[in-house]
């Protein structure tokens, strides 16, 4: 059940600890320093590249049709006994990688035996997982059942790579080539026990902090890129979408294919939606596409931007948004779509534009990043349409054809398989997925399990303790009593209340304020001055999420002092400012008034949607001291 609070029903409690006193250090801050773990593990970017039902057939599918060779090919027969094709030899960036090896991708209650997989033509088609167990796997490190999105086998939220990064103070986001609600973009930036249920994903999505969703699902278009007379509200909701198109969300919207491609260079919005116009894919549902055409040769939707496009447009849009780096999740999900319909020429246009998205990725890193800051993994969630050569089963035959030809191959299934797929890593820490590789399959060779990809994604950016003031939010279900924001500090007596809740129109608004923090400076007569800066994390109830740019403050000196100044206000995203997200001034003092002992606060101001949704919601907020040269 979906509930929304009315005005005024914006409860908000919490405890925490801040220290009273704040004797400053000439060397270090007192308190921790705000925003992300500086001393954070690992690798500054991390990028998730996912072909969706991607097998070692569909990559060869691709190059075979843009280079007329393959690297996959074998012929092996019920038992295992392969032979593979001479003269083979990879042909795509990514197999040039450190890391090529195989992996696993069962669900929750399933496993992988190499023996039996092999041993009839039948054997991969007994159990499967679909991309929702598979995705939220690659994200967590956490086996899952089907049809589930950020959850455990017990449906309990677990913690994303996505919102790890979030937590570290770095961007976040997903592109893909199908709807952004699907199963595989959510399972990064949502939890639900089904992955179906696209409007309530679409909200939490929505609600995620991310800074870049893009991807298909436009209510408005339909699989050629053409305008309906009337929306279509089948991955995102009418209240949702609405949010978007009337700058009720925290994203800019952008629709068009001229929208997306500006995006690529200069200066961007700091939290992006995209759009684009059509529907379920960006090209695979076309009408005009055909299984046995020629690939790249039927009419395609020229009102949409390309996979490639996107993610050149999300990695500008990442790295402006924060200097600690970011996260990304691109899939190339139609390979899927078009793997279930088992068209041929749909697949090897999906397979050729990932492996372009791919390109685009690394010529990013290569140019704008380096591989000594950036980790790049690269695989699928599953293998779909059991892919294989002509005349397949009982024995697995090689797909053939030849460079720019319609290829020859035999689809066996319209679902997913438990077969092995590739997984590919360049940058710091790909080292820690080539030695979880300790399985080996006699025609695959040695491979790992999804799981491995999101533990070693969490383990680089393991979390470290760091002192703040825990925040609690309560926004109780319709019904209850008007309510209070108090935010109560150990140590400190009474805490913040946040009271009020006017309905200013698009908001509701609520104030109260900070604890006096007090500054006490007794160093030698020739140190400097100091400064107290503050931010705010933001405050989550499972899936929803009361960012902290909604949280402002305008900072004042208990007691005015010669030499101290107050910081300057600092408005909420939805009153026109960047909120606490990012570290504020407090206050100031130069060398001339830093002795004694200062007390400064600030009035706080929360500012949240009129329709925010009910949970108990917490945070931390952050006060550090620093000296000053």
């Amino acid at each position: 059940m979906t509930s929304r609070v009315p005005m005024k029903w914006l409860r908000v409690a919490g405890t925490g600890v801040l220290a009273a006193g704040i004797a400053i250090s000439s060397t270090t801050p007192a308190l921790a320093a705000p925003s992300a773990d500086p001393g954070a593990p690992g690798p500054k970017n991390i990028i998730h590249l996912i072909g969706d039902g991607m097998g070692f057939n569909q990559v060869d599918l691709g190059s075979q049709f843009e280079h007329g060779r393959t690297a996959y090919q074998t012929t092996v027969k019920p038992g295992g006994a392969s032979t593979p094709v001479p003269g083979q030899a990879g042909t795509q960036v990514y197999q040039e990688f450190p890391v090529a090896l195989a992996m696993s991708t069962y669900q929750f209650g399933n496993t992988y035996d190499p023996v039996q997989n092999w041993s009839s033509f039948s054997a991969p088609l007994k159990s499967s997982t679909d991309s929702a167990a598979a995705a939220t796997t690659l994200a967590t490190g956490v086996k899952t059942l089907n049809n589930v999105i950020g959850q455990d086998e017990n449906h309990e939220d677990l913690t994303t790579v996505a919102e790890r990064a979030l937590e570290l103070g770095k961007a976040t986001g997903v592109v893909t080539s199908v709807p952004w609600t699907h199963a595989t973009p959510a399972s990064y930036l949502a939890h639900n026990e089904h992955r179906n249920n696209y409007h309530d994903i679409a909200a939490d999505m929505m609600d995620s902090g991310a800074n870049v969703i893009f991807g298909a699902g436009n209510p408005w278009y339909d699989d050629n890129g053409d305008k309906r007379a009337t929306p279509s509200y089948s991955y995102i909701g009418e209240t949702e979408w609405n949010k978007l198109v009337d700058g009720q969300s925290a994203f800019d919207l952008v629709q068009s294919k001229e929208d997306f491609l500006a995006l690529a260079e200069g200066d961007t919005p700091t939290h992006v939606l995209g759009t684009a116009q059509v529907a379920g894919t960006l090209q695979a549902d076309r009408t005009a596409l055909k299984s046995g055409d020629v690939p790249f040769t039927a009419p395609r939707n020229d009102n949409v931007p390309s996979l490639p496009q996107m993610t050149d447009a999300a990695l500008n849009v990442l790295s402006n948004a924060s200097d600690e780096g970011f996260f990304v999740m691109i899939e190339g999900g139609a390979i899927d779509w078009a793997s279930h319909d088992n068209n041929t020429a749909g697949a090897v246009e999906e397979q050729v534009d990932f492996n372009r998205t791919i390109e685009t990725v690394v010529d990013w890193v290569e140019e704008n990043s380096s591989w000594d800051e950036t980790l790049v993994v690269i695989t699928a969630d599953h293998e779909c349409g059991y892919l294989s050569g002509p005349a397949a089963n009982p024995a697995w035959t090689p797909v053939q054809g030849a460079q720019g030809a319609a290829p020859q191959v035999s689809w066996n299934s319209g679902g997913h398989t438990n077969h092995l797929v590739p997984v590919y890593a360049k940058g710091p820490g790909s080292e820690l997925l080539a030695a979880a590789a300790t399985g080996t399959d006699p025609v695959r060779g040695a491979y790992l399990d999804n799981a491995d990809v999101g533990r070693v994604s969490h383990e680089l950016w393991a979390a470290t303790e760091a002192d703040g003031i825990p925040l609690l939010a309560t926004v109780p279900e319709p019904g209850t009593v008007d309510g209070k924001l108090t935010l109560s500090v150990a140590d400190v007596g009474a805490g913040v209340a946040l009271t009020g809740g006017e309905n200013v129109g698009d908001r509701l608004r609520f104030a109260g304020r900070l604890p006096e923090v007090s500054v006490t400076d007794s160093r030698a007569g020739s140190a400097g001055g100091w400064t107290v800066s503050g931010q705010s994390g933001d405050l989550s109830s499972g899936p929803r999420t009361l960012r902290a740019q909604n949280l402002g403050w305008t900072p004042g000196l208990v007691t005015a002092k010669d030499g101290v100044s107050a910081g300057s206000p600092v408005a909420s995203l939805l009153g026109g400012g960047a909120g606490l997200a990012a570290p504020a001034t407090l206050a100031t003092a130069t060398a001339d008034g830093r002795l004694g002992t200062t007390t400064v606060s600030a009035d706080l101001a929360l500012e949240v949607p009129v329709d925010t949704r009910a949970g108990d919601y917490a945070g931390t907020l952050t006060v550090s001291l620093f000296p000053v040269d």
